[in-house]
């Protein structure tokens, strides 16, 4: 699992346990998260059932992450999947991982090496894109914010960025969070609340 504090490899929550606010029941494991690949937003959570099925949560029926377990508002906020509009968007580590990266003016940047996430009041999640393992080795990954990008083609096999996305990537995901929320701070873990529509963050 990689962490640098504030952003964080989505295998962090990836394998968590998913409880019911409203009825205490232990639903299910998330599976994969759901990415909205244009707004660069977590849209949402795919749940496996104990009895392998898989479930989405839209990310408003989502009532906290806490360090042990992630609570949703209720049983019915895990949607079978056919039945939800998410199934539409892409699985963060089963449909991005490998994707190609290309530019607004048709450069080729690499491809989605890793997902990662900063969980706060809006969830932001961020692209490691590189063309081999060396270039990881070397520096020469590009780290950018998900809002990057512009569109992603059927079936998952390109995303398109704006053409400034190489300028505004940082070469270490250390050096991303830097510049985005300063100097790293020793913090309890963080746990984010939404109550009657709105969101809060406890420590």
């Amino acid at each position: 699992m990689t962490s640098t504090g504030q952003i964080n490899s989505i295998d962090i929550l990836i394998g968590k346990s998913i409880l019911s606010r409203s009825t205490a029941n232990k639903l299910g494991q998330i599976h994969d998260l759901i990415v909205d690949p244009v707004k660069g937003e977590l849209s949402g959570l795919a749940v496996q059932m104990p009895d392998a099925s898989l479930r989405l949560v839209d990310y408003r029926e989502i009532y906290s992450f806490g360090p042990d377990a992630v609570m949703i508002n209720s049983d019915e906020s895990a949607m079978p999947a056919l039945d939800s509009p998410l199934k539409a968007l892409p699985l963060a580590k089963n449909n991005l991982i490998g994707v190609k990266v290309i530019t607004e003016s048709g450069k080729l940047l690499g491809q989605i090496a890793s997902v990662y996430i900063h969980l706060a009041e809006t969830s932001l999640l961020v692209y490691e894109v590189r063309s081999s393992l060396l270039d990881k080795l070397l520096g020469h990954s590009l780290y950018f914010p998900a809002s990057q990008g512009c569109a992603l083609s059927e079936g998952d096999a390109r995303l398109v960025v704006t053409d400034d996305t190489a300028e505004k990537a940082d070469n270490t995901l250390d050096a991303l969070e830097a510049r985005l929320f300063g100097p790293p701070k020793e913090e309890d873990p963080l746990v984010i609340v939404r109550t009657r529509g709105h969101k809060h963050l406890n420590r």
